[in-house]
């Protein structure tokens, strides 16, 4: 039987987005099978707060900057107290010092780094060592974020292809009032709902565009979207400019909102970029019937017309429509649905969490 691993965990954002419930959902996994777990983290971060939470213990690490001397040391520190077998930097913020940290220590933890994003990486001098010689090995969460990396000159032999998974138990509603009430929605309207960042690349204006022309097709219908970022102030100015207030509801950070799901009668994405999109695992596997843009790794998740509906990236009359149609056809909703709870059995985070074990055992040995 092989001996227990000793993994600290690295991630330097302040918020909660999928990146960080997939490194606390791995924690969790490789504690179950008796592996030691640390993370570290910002001890102001939502990570902090929901690792302890979760019974974690977790290091507090002064973030500054990537090229921060002393961060590095401070981070070196810890690892020579700590001893970990795989240092596991989970954001771009925290690969860099945890890439230079590790060679600091004696004997040097094995370092994983993971690119969750397919953006190309940035060409001056620093950032291109940070992924293609800082880690061991850098872990590409869909094919697609592995093509982008190949494409970057990253070398074959250092990506492993490990998708991200979701817990398949259906989770329990938030608390508070059910999504139709959170959406204002008149009795017999449908409700859409969207959960992503409000970040850039979530591409929030084209999701506009597509309630905005669904109203005339759908006039009952109302729009929910349940997300935290910097944008949330603009978009609702956005809303209101358009007249779509009584519409489309940006409701903020809602915790648990995957468990809003089951109320859903579509579930919408309008990424213009996307590394995989794990919202659209969660929908899949509450049997929602999805239409989101071709964006990123999306494809490798829905296939058209089988799993669900896609429409061109920033396309927001074509997303309408795929929207409308899975509204108005209710048999093809349910038949897409059905397919995708079968295809999303291949995003078991127990898989993930499998193949990243087995990682760490192959850079170890």
């Amino acid at each position: 039987m092989s001996p227990p691993l000793s993994v600290v965990h690295c991630d330097f954002r302040l918020g909660w987005a999928g990146g960080q419930n997939q490194l606390l959902l791995l924690a969790s996994g490789l504690a179950r099978r008796g592996h030691r777990q640390r993370i570290l983290t910002r001890p102001e971060s939502e990570l902090a707060r929901r690792a302890r939470e979760a019974g974690f213990l977790v290091l507090g690490h002064p973030y500054r900057g990537e090229v921060d001397p002393r961060g590095y040391w401070s981070l070196r520190r810890q690892l020579a107290r700590h001893r970990p077998d795989v240092v596991h930097a989970h954001d771009s913020h925290s690969l860099m010092p945890a890439a230079v940290a590790a060679r600091l220590v004696r004997p040097r933890p094995a370092v994983v780094g993971h690119r969750r994003v397919d953006f190309p990486i940035r060409g001056h001098a620093l950032s291109r060592w940070k992924y293609s010689r800082g880690p061991d090995r850098l872990v590409a969460i869909s094919e697609n974020v592995r093509r982008v990396l190949l494409g970057d000159g990253i070398a074959a032999d250092r990506i492993a292809l490990i998708p991200s998974g979701i817990d398949l138990e259906t989770p329990p509603p938030p608390e508070g009032p059910g999504l139709r009430r959170r959406a204002e929605a008149p009795a017999g309207a449908a409700v859409v709902l969207t959960i992503a960042s409000l970040a850039d690349y979530k591409d929030h204006p084209t999701l506009i565009e597509a309630a905005s022309r669904l109203k005339a097709r759908e006039p009952m219908t109302r729009w929910a979207v349940c997300g935290a970022g910097g944008l949330l102030e603009p978009i609702r100015r956005e809303v209101e400019r358009r007249g779509l207030s009584g519409r489309i509801r940006y409701l903020g950070n809602v915790p648990g909102a995957r468990g809003l799901l089951p109320q859903a009668d579509v579930f919408c994405l309008s990424s213009k970029t996307e590394g995989l999109g794990t919202s659209v695992l969660d929908a899949m596997a509450a049997g929602v019937p999805v239409a989101a843009t071709a964006a990123g790794g999306i494809p490798e998740m829905i296939e058209h017309e089988v799993t669900g509906l896609l429409a061109p990236v920033g396309d927001g009359a074509a997303l309408a429509a795929a929207v409308d149609r899975l509204l108005d056809d209710r048999p093809l909703a349910r038949r897409l649905a059905d397919a995708a709870l079968d295809r999303v059995r291949d995003f078991d985070i127990e898989r993930t969490i499998e193949r990243t074990e087995a990682l760490y055992r192959e850079l170890v040995a």
